[in-house]
Order: C-alpha cells, then structure tokens, then sequence
C-alpha cells in the first residue's frame, strides 16, 4: 500500500524541481525528503525522476503517476475533513499566487483568514511570474490569479477586482512631463517588462502591436520588484500592474504616462479545479477573499 506521506513529498518535489525547496516548504530535512522519495521509487518499482547535475525532472513513469498521485492525496484529504465534526474548516489549505499578488494583495487577506480560522495551517506555493496558466496543479487548493479572465471548463474561478497596467517611469525621465504620448515614443525607449509569458505583459504586447509597432529595446526580469527598482533608477519605462507602483505614484517618484487608451487591465481571480472536493476550508478562505480584497471595477 502506498504511503500518504511518500506521496505527497514526490508531489513536492515534483513541485519545486529539486530536493532541497521540496525539504524548505514540507520543513523536513532534505535526507528524509530523498529517502521517502526513494522508498516510494522502489515500492513502485521504477525511478521517478531524472537526477539532473542542477535540477530534477520527471521521467516518464513519474509523468504518469503523477495524476494518479494528485488525486490520492485529494482523496485522503477529503476523507479527513469529512470526518471532522460538523465540517468546521481546519487541516492544510494550499494557496498558491504570484508576487505581486502574494505582496500587494494577500497580506491584509491571510491575517484576516489566520485570525477567523486558527486551525486552517495555510501553505503558501509562490508561483513564478511567468506563468501564466492558472495557479491550481500540483495539489493545490485555491489559487489566486493574476492574468486575463480565466475561461476554462475545468476552473471555477471568481473576479475580485480588475487591476489596471501602467506604464511609468521616474519623474526625471524626459516623457515624464510630456503630454502627448504615442506607442511609437514608447517603443523608442527602454522597456523593462516582466517575461514573455506574463499575463500583463501579454496584454501590453497586444496594445502595441494594435497601435502598428513592434517590441523594441526591452529587458525582461523574473520580479515585479526588480522592473519597478530599475525603472526608478532611471533606465527606462516600467509595464506593471497599477498596485505594484501605486505607493510611488502617490509618492511623486514614478509618473504614469498617458497612454494607452483605453486602458489596459487584468484581473485578479480566484480559481479552483471544479473536479476537487469544495472543502469547509476552501470555502472560509473563498468567502474571505471576497469580502477583503473583492471589488470589481
């Protein structure tokens, strides 16, 4: 019989790419993580991941248990918080967001949850800026999107507030006073951009590319707050959602230049997988999230 907690340090490590972030976000020691690994590789007879000098990667037997591995844990987890009394939200919640969503947005949301449900032990999945599916693989319970309305049969998902996209630069920069601004003036100068496939980014590219111009000069950075710290230093023109700078703003010390028009947004979503079980904790931390940060605009 296969073990629970096997399984759900393979999904792990499936997860994080490597031994060591799988052993941080479980809190075990990286050689109980390699051995239970092992000890369910040989259980099932075949290895499950290429040992790569810097990384892991699944190999084909992995790819294939690794569905089947899902929904044994969501169905262990399932039998659990049904047999707690009275459905009352507790266990493990495994949320999974952005940065700039985990920063801007969550803060003020997972105190509030944490202080309303002190037996929920919430599990944070830090999701890479440039992804741009939808935040719930790999056994998570409810993510929070950043990106374009989500529109998947398969997602359940639910708008808490649009979240507009600015292009800005320090109040030094020359455009910065300029009234008149086209895609050509912006595409003249240095772009700082998230990577390629970022949703806002996206949605940015789009705008360009309706005006007639193409993507000029651009360096593309993994964080949201490296784009805003070297725009600030003067090196160019920032695309990032409004919240990322909106303290700035106010500050004086980035302008948001006028253009585009219309205004280009994103919305920050919340998302589950309609085939998982809607557990009491999913539902208190999907409740929360509406009434603390959901305003749509």
């Amino acid at each position: 019989m296969l073990d629970l907690v096997q399984v759900r340090t393979f999904l792990a490590v499936a997860r994080e790419g490597n031994f060591t972030r799988a052993a941080s976000s479980l809190h075990y020691a990286q050689s109980s993580v390699t051995a239970q690994v092992q000890g369910l590789e040989e259980q099932l007879g075949s290895p499950l991941f290429h040992r790569l000098p810097r990384s892991l990667e699944l190999t084909q037997v992995g790819h294939a248990f690794l569905p089947h591995a899902e929904r044994l844990l969501c169905m262990a987890e399932e039998a659990m918080q049904s047999a707690r009394a009275h459905g009352e939200p507790a266990g493990a919640l495994m949320l999974s967001a952005c940065e700039s969503v985990l920063t801007y947005r969550l803060p003020a949301l997972l105190r509030r949850f944490q202080t309303d449900y002190p037996q929920v032990e919430i599990v944070l999945n830090a999701a890479s800026v440039a992804e741009s599916g939808p935040p719930v693989q790999m056994g998570v319970d409810v993510g929070v999107s950043i990106s374009e309305r989500i529109r998947d049969p398969q997602l359940i998902t639910h708008v808490l507030r649009s979240e507009p996209i600015r292009a800005v630069v320090a109040r030094e920069h020359p455009l910065a006073s300029q009234k008149r601004i086209t895609a050509a003036d912006i595409v003249a100068e240095q772009l700082l951009l998230t990577e390629e496939t970022c949703s806002y980014r996206g949605v940015f590219e789009g705008a360009l590319r309706e005006a007639g111009v193409r993507l000029g000069h651009a360096l593309a950075f993994a964080s949201v707050e490296a784009v805003k710290q070297c725009a600030l230093s003067r090196m160019g023109i920032a695309v990032l959602p409004e919240m990322v700078v909106a303290e700035n703003l106010r500050a004086g010390t980035l302008v948001a230049l006028r253009w585009p028009s219309p205004q280009l947004k994103v919305y920050t979503q919340l998302v589950r997988r309609r085939d998982r079980w809607f557990s009491p904790s999913m539902q208190a931390f999907w409740r929360t999230a509406i009434e603390t940060i959901g305003v749509v605009k």
